[in-house]
This record gives structure tokens, C-alpha cells and sequence, in this order.
């Protein structure tokens, strides 16, 4: 299989058993994963999510694959405009220890994801997991994550308040 022939296959990728298949096709061939963040990081392709929802699978199917692409997802959660790859990706990286590649603009923008009332739940959420995590090596940042929360608790979602009350006991 070629590179446009898995784009193709992506782009029409429409159902969970579909996104499975070529999700075993990115295992069994590792370097297409640099295909779907081609695909990512071109946000006028409008399926650009397919490629994030392939990568979703991919991780979960071998995680392993996904490790040495921390600091492309790392971009593409503060520099896409997508949403459902900014969760895609946000979920990605709240299980990795990533405080040796951020810096305070990736805290920043998280921030900034946390207390926008545009941003989805779910990227706000990982947002918040995202700066609990590196608040482990930088412990000055667990006052201004706990007041942020507080702030923001009262006018969020269901999905919100309950990361926020787990952070909250941690914190």
C-alpha cells in the first residue's frame, strides 16, 4: 500500500470497524504513522480527525508506536484549531511524562484552553491533567492549577467538575 492509497482509505474511513482495519495496517507498518501526522498538522484537509481517530487506535493497539511522536503531538495540542484533535492528542500525552519537552508557553496555553468558554470539555480536561502531571516536577504550579479549578468549577460541565474534584484531592 502506497501513501495515497492509505490518505484515500483514511479519508473514508467511516465506521469504528473500518478505522480498526487500517489501524492493524499502521501496526503492521509503522512508518504510515508519519502519514496520519502529515495528515494532522494539514488542517484544510476537513478529515484531518480521521487521522487523529486512526492514531487513538494505533495507541491503544501499541502504544509503543506512538512514543516517539510526543513532541509532534505536543504540537499539534497547542497549535491546531481542531478540536477533536486537540483531545485526540491531549489524552495521548496525559499518559506520558512529558515535563522534559514543555516549556511555560505549552502551560500557558493550557491554561488559556482551561478558562476559554470555546474550548470542548474534554480538551479542557486534558488541559488540567496535563498541567497536574508536570506540576509533579514543578511544584509551584499546583497553587495556580487549584485556583484555577476553583474558579472555573462552578460555571462547567458535569465532565469538568469531576476531573476537577480528582485533581482538587490530589492537589
Amino acid at each position: 500500500m502506497d501513501k495515497h492509497e492509505l490518505v484515500e482509505k483514511i479519508e473514508n474511513c467511516n465506521s469504528k470497524v473500518s478505522a480498526l482495519i487500517i489501524t492493524d495496517l499502521v501496526v503492521k507498518q509503522p512508518k504510515f504513522i508519519d502519514i496520519l501526522f502529515e495528515m494532522m498538522f494539514k488542517y484544510e484537509n476537513k478529515k484531518h480527525w480521521k487521522a487523529a481517530w486512526i492514531l487513538d487506535h494505533v495507541y491503544t493497539s501499541k502504544s509503543e508506536l506512538v512514543n516517539p511522536y510526543i513532541n509532534q503531538l505536543i504540537s499539534l495540542f497547542t497549535q491546531t484549531s481542531s478540536s477533536s484533535i486537540q483531545r485526540i492528542a491531549g489524552k495521548i500525552l496525559s499518559f506520558h511524562d512529558i515535563n522534559a519537552n514543555v516549556d511555560g508557553i505549552f502551560i500557558n496555553n493550557c491554561v488559556d484552553m482551561i478558562i476559554s468558554e470555546t474550548v470542548p470539555v474534554a480538551v479542557k480536561v486534558h488541559a488540567m491533567q496535563l498541567i497536574y502531571n508536570i506540576s509533579t516536577l514543578y511544584p509551584e504550579l499546583k497553587v495556580e492549577l487549584k485556583l484555577i479549578i476553583e474558579e472555573h468549577i462552578p460555571n462547567n460541565t458535569v465532565g469538568f467538575k469531576s476531573r476537577a474534584k480528582k485533581l482538587l484531592k490530589s492537589l
